[in-house]
């Protein structure tokens, strides 16, 4: 049943965040939204490179948090979660000699004041400066606490960004 719990109040902190009443489209502060949630990328893309799943599990992502991929969704209840998600996703990297990600490009989509989609090409490189992997994944963050935390990751093995219009 935690599991349970976890997830309803997951899925309550997305549905708030996403339909949230408030200011009308032409209203948002959508230049100010945008490099906010650029920053929190960055800040995330720094922690994942430098191996501070701490940091990401402690500043980067909600607590839940939802990784959704061609097998359905995982709930992440817990900030320990995430860290143990991440410290394996960096145990999986490191035969590969994994040195760190950069971004290509972003689209973000500004949904409302507290809520943005953000859609990225990146590329991880090995310790030689080779090429380990490009790839493409959508990011759903929310403003949680005063802070833009990650809700949502999406694996996109098509490697199609979301565009807003």
């Amino acid at each position: 049943m935690p599991e349970r719990a976890a997830s309803s109040t997951a899925l309550a902190l997305l549905l708030s965040a996403c339909l949230a009443p408030g200011l009308a489209a032409q209203d948002l502060p959508e230049a100010e939204v945008k490099e906010e949630v650029r920053a929190a990328w960055d800040a995330y893309i720094e922690a994942f490179s430098t191996r501070r799943t701490d940091v990401i599990a402690a500043d980067v992502y909600s607590a839940p948090s939802f990784r959704i991929g061609a097998g359905g969704a995982t709930v992440l209840g817990t900030a320990a979660e995430t860290e143990a998600s991440f410290d394996a996703i960096h145990r999986q990297l490191a035969p590969e000699r994994y040195d760190r990600s950069e971004t290509d490009r972003t689209e973000i989509c500004v949904i409302n004041a507290g809520t943005a989609l953000l859609s990225a090409y990146f590329t991880r490189y090995r310790t030689d400066g080779t090429v380990l992997m490009s790839g493409a994944s959508s990011y759903l963050f929310a403003r949680v606490d005063g802070a833009w935390r990650i809700l949502a990751n999406m694996a996109n093995p098509a490697r199609k960004l979301i565009a807003c219009d």
